[in-house]
């Protein structure tokens, strides 16, 4: 069996050409983002730290991936990351592959 989500144009993510998952991280301040941004890229994730709503800041982390990861995992890692840094985890977002689509 291939690894990877086969996506409904027939791509299969994998490590070379990865699909990207992005993660929302608001802080209450950008010091807070900008050190939570930091370490987020020391994991080979690109980041993105811009003012948000509500005098918030936020730390947009897009973590490459090869489509076959559990999400529960990383949701739990990531609440309990940003709340080490002093901010909150608001979820993610990944690209819909084929068994995403209702009929």
């Amino acid at each position: 069996m291939q690894k990877g989500r086969l996506f409904e144009n027939g791509y299969r993510a994998s490590e070379e050409y990865p699909e990207y998952i992005d993660h929302w991280l608001y802080f209450a301040n950008r010091s807070d983002a900008e050190k939570a941004a930091e370490k987020l890229r020391e994991r080979g994730w690109s980041t993105n730290v811009t003012s948000a709503p509500d005098d918030m800041w936020l730390a947009l982390a897009t973590q490459p991936a090869t489509g076959d990861e559990d999400t529960g995992p990383i949701f739990e890692e990531l609440t309990a990351f940003a709340e080490k840094h002093n901010g909150i985890y608001d979820g993610y977002e990944r690209p819909m592959d084929e068994g995403d689509f209702m009929n």
